[in-house]
């Protein structure tokens, strides 16, 4: 199997400079042209996990300004990541408050495609710890739309 390339690690800590400060024109330098951000999504008023994709940088930066708006005190913590040929796996945990939906707890992983040495695909995946505070209660029985 091939070694990772080194500048992997470089790669993701410029992105994660450019994501925590929305930075456009180093995201725009940072993901391909036809980058998908497959993330984990649910609404305030139905606080069941569904998912959406956003695509290239315009829909990421929105997505990101959006977070801004909405999301405050948010905590990072226990990065880490593992590299492997056209591949990142990061992990973390994530906290805040969401205005719409209260707050959330969530173990994190990141799963990063590359393409010609830019981030192609980020799938994210969230594990809540805890209902989001003003989450209704979701019945086992309930049935499916």
């Amino acid at each position: 199997m091939d070694q990772p390339t080194p500048s992997y690690a470089e790669l993701m800590t410029r992105f994660r400079a450019a994501y925590h400060t929305i930075d456009g024109a180093a995201l725009r330098s940072l993901l391909a042209p036809d980058f998908e951000w497959h993330l984990d999504w649910f609404a305030a008023d139905e606080p069941i996990p569904t998912g959406k994709v956003l695509h290239g940088s315009d829909g990421m930066i929105a997505e990101l300004e959006r977070r801004k708006r909405v999301w405050s005190n948010l905590r990072y913590r226990d990065l880490k990541e593992r590299f492997l040929p056209d591949f990142v796996v990061q992990t973390f945990f994530v906290s805040g408050t969401d205005q719409d939906a209260g707050s959330f707890d969530v173990a994190a992983v990141d799963l990063y495609s590359l393409k010609n040495d830019l981030i192609w695909r980020k799938d994210t995946y969230w594990k809540r710890s805890r209902p989001a505070a003003r989450a209704a209660p979701v019945s086992v029985n309930q049935k499916s739309r």
